[in-house]
């Protein structure tokens, strides 16, 4: 019964202390945790765990390791803080993945991003077609920021007083240089309609391009992998 009272009394303080580091350290949410947040609070809570189920271990000690782990929390917060040029090392930088409607793809190899996950963080953001895009920032927290093209822009209908048009979900056909021959299917095309469009567009080799999707409402949309350069 004793070991039991000594457990409660453990995990009663270790909550409490947890709380406490949490309000003094300010996260907000889980969805504005960066890397280094989740990391930390994921060793906090192993400190605990760990003190907690560890008999050679008393209740000071558990109160000192989240009070010392969550002092250098918040050492490292101010210092990012108080010093622009840290901030470069203990937190990650905004990364432009879309550039003026063009996708950056050293920039996706760099952060770990397949085409399938970038679709996934725009739809995330209600973007359900790559053509929309103009500008895309990936935030330090993993999210995603989009500007839109202007003709895509958010437009009440009843504000200018047009019908309203149903709008269909775009299917991807070429993803990273390869065809996907069931969303063909989907939209009742094959292989010999997708290269002549291809062709059209003087690509050769549909290893070149890195996106190519349809929508009823506006065609095909093809991104390739080395897009031509802007000329001035």
């Amino acid at each position: 019964m004793h070991g039991y009272v000594e457990t409660t009394v453990e995990l009663v303080i270790g909550f409490i202390s947890l709380m406490v580091i949490t309000k003094i350290i300010g996260r907000s949410s889980i969805s504005q945790a960066t890397p280094f947040d989740f990391v930390a609070s994921l060793v906090l809570g192993e400190f605990v765990g760990g003190a907690i189920y560890d008999p050679k271990i008393d209740i000071f000690r558990i109160i000192y390791v989240v009070m010392f782990w969550g002092a250098l929390i918040y050492l490292v917060d101010f210092v990012a803080l108080k010093y622009n040029k840290s901030r470069g090392i203990i937190e990650s930088s905004p990364a432009i993945l879309i550039n003026d409607g063009i996708i950056n793809r050293n920039m996706l190899k760099k952060h770990k991003i397949d085409i399938n996950r970038l679709q996934s963080l725009l739809r995330d953001r209600g973007v359900f077609s790559m053509r929309e895009v103009m500008h895309a920032i990936l935030e330090p927290n993993g999210k995603i920021n989009v500007i839109k093209k202007p003709m895509y822009d958010t437009v009440k209908k009843q504000d200018l007083d047009l019908p309203v048009k149903s709008v269909s979900i775009p299917v991807t056909l070429i993803s990273d240089g390869v065809i996907l021959k069931n969303n063909l299917k989907q939209i009742a095309k094959d292989s010999f309609w997708l290269e002549k469009e291809l062709l059209n567009r003087k690509i050769q080799d549909v290893r070149e391009v890195m996106i190519a999707e349809w929508r009823v409402e506006d065609g095909l949309f093809v991104q390739t992998i080395f897009p031509p350069q802007k000329t001035e």
